[in-house]
């Protein structure tokens, strides 16, 4: 398979401030990638853009929550005039809430609908018509393997991630005509912050979710490899870790088999959830 070559593209990345986003920076980097950080975090960015600085390359940052509307229409332009144009973007950034459904506030709800899902449409969206300008570009969603199911206690990141998943199908043949690919990434487990980051109100909880990503996610910057893999392979699909790729192969093998004996685990540990 003829690799692209990533050498003078400019890619954005949000949710760069730290974990996968910030591996994803720093191995686009190496290809030779300028690029544009965009986070909520702006101490987390300065880090980001530190890690990657290159004298011969250009690495802006661009403090965005990706959920506010009218700063991501305004992004790409301010992007643009910083770079020339866009060839590459990852819409990275997440968040997440540990919480069974009905202890789930609708105010976390819109919290991480807002940046999962609003936020990867209005990447997509905005940015699509600088996108279209280059002689060829890709965009690059996370979604998770819980956009391959339902995971009890992860019910509304669950759905945005499955949103995603759908949405980036959907822009495959949409786009199958013009310069634009679109690849669609699903990370298992990962050594990142999002865990000590996501609302989860039982310390216990949280403790067991820090400890398995720690015990068992896979590392941040073998995931950013993968991913710049696969923009340069222009992959359709990036499934991260063995946790992911099991539960593809499960899923599409016994799509209600695999939800019984996920109920019959979930009931037998008596858990109120598990991270992405």
């Amino acid at each position: 398979m003829t690799k692209r070559n990533l050498d003078e593209r400019v890619a954005v990345v949000t949710g760069a401030a730290s974990g996968i986003g910030r591996a994803i920076a720093q191995n686009l980097a190496s290809k030779g990638c300028h690029l544009a950080l965009v986070d909520v975090d702006e101490s987390g960015l300065e880090e980001t853009r530190s890690s990657v600085a290159r004298d011969d390359r250009r690495c802006t940052t661009h403090i965005a929550d990706v959920s506010d509307k009218v700063r991501m229409q305004a992004l790409p332009d301010e992007i643009a005039a910083a770079h020339g144009q866009v060839h590459i973007l990852v819409n990275n950034a997440g968040v997440s809430v540990g919480s069974m459904f009905a202890d789930h506030s609708i105010e976390d709800a819109e919290w991480v609908v807002g940046v999962n899902l609003w936020g990867v449409l209005y990447g997509c969206k905005f940015f699509l018509p600088h996108l279209k300008q280059a002689d060829w570009a890709q965009i690059v969603n996370l979604s998770s393997l819980f956009g391959f199911f339902g995971m009890p206690g992860q019910a509304c990141y669950s759905m945005t991630k499955a949103g995603v998943k759908a949405l980036s199908e959907a822009l495959w043949t949409e786009l199958a005509n013009t310069n634009v690919s679109v690849t669609s990434v699903h990370p298992g487990l990962i050594r990142t912050a999002l865990i000590r980051s996501s609302r989860i109100e039982d310390p216990e909880e949280r403790e067991k979710a820090i400890e398995m990503a720690d015990k068992y996610g896979t590392d941040p910057d073998k995931a950013g490899r993968l991913i710049v893999r696969g923009i340069e392979r222009n992959q359709r699909r990036v499934l991260i870790g063995g946790d992911a790729r099991a539960s593809d192969w499960l899923k599409r093998a016994f799509p209600t088999g695999f939800h019984g004996a996920l109920t019959f685990a979930f009931k037998k540990a008596n858990v109120t959830g598990m991270q992405p």
